[in-house]
């Protein structure tokens, strides 16, 4: 039997990341143990899952994608951050995209296959929190967990997501011996397989338990039925079955009873975790990450990605909002300070802080740099004033990680509706999540060809995640049918600026090698006969 720990790593690691209760945290007295001995009942399963949950902590993803793309600009507290990596699409086997999303992963699925394992083998009880449906609902929040992470891994190092004979990373269906030889690829095709036969026992055990609907706000902060089916949404749009993912992005849509945050709600969703606690409490959050307070420390806080202590003028951001997007929310230059107000679209104060000074003379500046500051709000910021909850140690200030919202959903059934050349179907599905930020409604987009189409649901996707960490795979999928590529603007390039010719947005075209994820060299050193990507 392996010797372990393995109670007190659980412990351990939910102090990072967990979406778990205070009473879960408690740790269990030193001692070695063997897996037999620490998993023995549903709470030892619980505790094993949480563990698995820990390990997936998304702000390395999230901040990389907005730096190597175009979410951002270089700020006036820059003091060299990206500037020769991300900023200039510097992409090796060592760079941290690649092994944050390679290591995350794999850690959690780790720990996803042991609660696998054991899942059948722990005895259940009457006692609460450790009755057969907690056996079964622990399992079902494993199976799509372990789907997801394999997605994720597809997604990022598959060098064609729609080509089930590209190579994806290695299925990880079951606990790995350190002393098994390395392991290889798998193929895209065999990654989903396991996904979709993943995603259908997760589905299948939360309907056995009658956990069909999003009853609560703790609903939210545990894998749920309705985020499976949203991985499956994403999985079949990710694969080009659009048929498919139709279908599942309409199931959630229908039948989660999850709606579109309101204007107030998507503040608060992004602010300070409160949209729940307003009418209706069934905003739009289908799964996200509970931070707890020891999380609150800077590496580990959303906002500190981009900026080193608030989310407002004074609060030395290092990386601002970029040019382009604030032209598209803000395109008329308006004071930030009344962007709550003076712009209908929420999503214009939800990223631009209402302490940034906006410069209308931007482009001709002699020193843009610091006469044009927009600090990025989204994570812990305010929607009027300078004040921000970083001036206290509430918790508020560190935003829980939001993995998945229902407006994903409405953009997936946007690209299905595009991809059968329904393009007033896909206008009403962009249209639907308009009315819901601009808090009335919106006359529908036109779009009269793919080209149109496919550009309009990419731009949506935009301003909708921006510093969520979507925007490296959506440009990965859609920029090419969208004819468009990053979009930086000019004047984040100038002499007053950055002065960075090697990051000039024509240096990284669509068919660059990197927008396929490196294998990091942590694992070829381990695995050598793993085999890399292309062009590393």
């Amino acid at each position: 039997m392996k010797k372990s720990f393995l109670k007190i790593f659980l412990a351990a690691g939910l102090f990072f990341v967990t979406s778990c209760s205070d009473d879960l945290l408690e740790p269990y007295t030193p001692g070695s143990l063997t897996e037999e001995q620490a998993l023995t009942n549903v709470t030892d399963l619980r505790l094993l899952m949480n563990g698995a949950y820990s390990n997936f902590n998304s702000r390395s993803e999230s901040e990389f994608v907005s730096v190597f793309t175009d979410e951002v600009g270089i700020g006036y507290a820059n003091g060299g951050q990206g500037l020769s990596a991300e900023w200039v699409f510097q992409m090796t086997p060592n760079s941290s995209l690649p092994t944050a999303i390679w290591a995350e992963s794999y850690a959690s699925l780790a720990r996803v296959n042991r609660v696998i394992e054991y899942g059948n083998k722990v005895a259940s009880s009457t006692a609460t929190g450790d009755t057969e449906n907690d056996r079964k609902k622990i399992l079902a929040e494993a199976y799509a967990l372990r789907a997801y992470h394999h997605l994720r891994i597809l997604a990022y190092f598959s060098t064609n997501m729609q080509d089930d004979s590209a190579l994806a990373g290695i299925l990880a269906t079951r606990s790995f011996d350190y002393t098994e030889p390395g392991q290889k690829r798998s193929t895209n095709g065999e990654f989903y397989n396991l996904i979709f036969a993943d995603l259908d026992k997760s589905i299948n055990l939360f309907t056995e338990i009658g956990a069909n609907s999003i009853a609560t706000a703790n609903d939210r902060l545990f894998v749920n039925k309705f985020f499976a089916m949203g991985v499956k949404a994403r999985a079949y749009a990710y694969r080009g079955d659009y048929p498919n993912a139709e279908i599942w992005a309409n199931n959630v849509i229908t039948q989660s009873g999850v709606v579109l945050a309101s204007k107030t709600q998507y503040r608060n969703m992004f602010f300070n975790d409160s949209d729940l606690t307003t009418s209706p409490t069934t905003s739009e959050v289908i799964f996200k990450l509970k931070r707890n307070a020891v999380s609150n420390a800077q590496g580990y806080n959303l906002h500190n990605a981009w900026c080193s202590v608030r989310p407002r003028l004074d609060g030395s951001p290092f990386y601002e909002v970029g040019r382009s997007m604030h032209n598209i929310l803000n395109p008329a230059n308006l004071p930030a300070a009344g962007l709550s107000t003076a712009i209908a679209d929420v999503r214009a104060n939800v990223i631009i802080a209402p302490s940034s000074r906006i410069d209308p003379n931007y482009d001709t500046s002699f020193d843009y740099r610091n006469s044009d500051v927009i600090v990025i709000n989204k994570h812990g910021g305010v929607a009027t004033g300078t004040a921000t909850a970083g001036v206290t140690t509430s918790n508020g200030f560190n935003n829980d990680i939001k993995i998945m919202r229902l407006s994903e959903m409405y953009l997936i059934k946007a690209e299905a509706r595009a991809a059968a050349g329904d393009y007033a179907g896909a206008a009403t599905a962009v249209d639907a999540i308009r009315d819901a930020r601009y808090g009335s409604n919106q006359a529908a987009p036109v779009y009269t060809t793919p080209v149109a189409a496919w550009r309009g649901i990419l731009n949506e996707r935009r301003i909708e995640f921006a510093f969520e960490g979507y925007r490296f795979l959506d440009l990965k999928r859609l920029a090419t049918l969208a004819n468009t590529g990053i979009d930086r603007n000019a004047a984040d390039y100038s002499s007053s600026s950055a002065n960075f010719p090697g990051a000039n947005p024509t240096n990284l075209p669509m068919t660059s090698h990197k927008w396929t994820l490196p294998i990091p060299q942590v694992e070829t050193n381990a695995n050598p006969g793993i085999g890399q990507n292309p062009g590393y």
